[in-house]
């Protein structure tokens, strides 16, 4: 797989065609019976394929654009990786299929516990074994329980719960090490897309790229940690989505004040988001807009700060989506994501 990456890179290197952002998108259930929140039907899915075919992007493994981003920076234009989360029963029956046939590679996300309690619903390690096989599949960790990380840290770090999360990550890079060999895990989905500046530590501490669920692309300046992707599921799924998605770049956001990315009830809630950026740059920041749950927000600039009106915050996951049209391209759109988990004492920040 490293070899057609350099082949494609040292050919676009040739032609000058390179760019400094990738896509990245993520699917749970290929699937037209499983629940709508998490899935997209084999046929949308297939035509997302087509689309990404036909209107000139390159599917590249999510390891080789992140090492670029990161590393020399040499990303094919329209780069763009496509990732699966959970590991469920539909990615060996629908989507391996869909994807050899255009010989696209991809990265699934395994919670390694499911696959030894032989749930119905996940792919077995002998499927794993059969999509490594294929030699388009590449593997992340997704923790063993696939439970929140988050739990039992909102008032405090304490010895158990940094225990508990890096058994939960150490584990499942073991796990999936073991099982499948010749793979060398170097990334891991934050469950339920939740993460604070303390699991980030403890990611970073391995030497491990983060995955969130928030939308947006990503660039060098994206944190190593909390790199977002673009979900793909039933309502979010749409062509006109799927290509404003891969015609994203990042919002080149130099500094963020926001408070903690966790908070307990009781504790102060942020009232602004304070993003740096550049006065000059390929994008209009004279249009910049910021989203909260489709609801419009209030800002303001300051020499180089855009800052944001936040709407209270409720329990459980918190984004804002702020965004700025090209200068460059039509089409094209900046894009800055931000999230906050709230916990609450009744405990329903667990059950999103």
């Amino acid at each position: 797989m490293r070899r057609w990456l350099t082949a494609c890179v040292a050919c676009l290197l040739s032609t000058g065609v390179l760019a400094d952002h990738g896509v990245i998108l993520m699917y749970h259930h290929v699937d037209g019976d499983t629940p709508a929140s998490t899935s997209v039907t084999p046929a949308q899915f297939r035509r997302h394929l087509d689309y990404i075919e036909d209107n000139g992007f390159v599917v590249v493994p999510l390891t080789e654009l992140l090492d670029s981003l990161y590393g020399d920076g040499a990303v094919p234009d329209n780069a763009v990786a496509i990732t699966f989360d959970d590991a469920y029963q539909s990615i060996y029956r629908e989507a391996l299929p869909a994807l050899e046939s255009r010989n696209m590679p991809f990265t699934v996300f395994v919670a390694t516990q499911a696959v030894d309690q032989k749930h119905d619903s996940s792919l077995t390690w002998e499927e794993l074994r059969q999509l490594q096989a294929s030699g388009l599949a590449s593997f992340g960790a997704h923790s063993v329980t696939h439970e929140h990380l988050l739990r039992g840290s909102e008032h405090g770090i304490t010895d158990a719960w940094t225990a508990r999360v890096s058994r939960e990550i150490d584990d499942s890079v073991a796990r999936l090490e073991a099982q499948l060999p010749g793979v060398s895990v170097r990334s891991f989905a934050w469950p339920f897309g939740e993460y604070s500046e303390a699991l980030q530590g403890v990611l970073a501490s391995r030497g491990l790229f983060g995955l969130a669920q928030q939308s947006g692309a990503a660039g060098a300046g994206t944190p190593r940690t909390a790199i977002p992707r673009f979900p793909m599921a039933t309502g979010y799924d749409s062509a006109d989505r799927l290509a404003m998605a891969l015609n994203t770049r990042p919002l080149p956001v130099s500094g963020v004040d926001a408070g903690a990315a966790l908070i307990a009830e009781g504790e102060a809630m942020p009232e602004n988001l304070h993003l740096r950026l550049p006065e000059e740059g390929p994008y209009r920041r004279d249009a910049i807009a910021c989203y909260s749950r489709g609801d419009s927000l209030a800002l303001r600039q300051e020499a180089d700060t855009v800052i944001v009106s936040l709407p209270p915050l409720r329990a459980g996951r918190n984004r804002i989506n702020c965004t700025a049209p090209s200068s460059e391209r039509g089409g094209e759109f900046f894009w800055y994501s931000h999230q906050w988990v709230v916990a609450d004492k009744e405990g329903a920040w667990l059950t999103y």
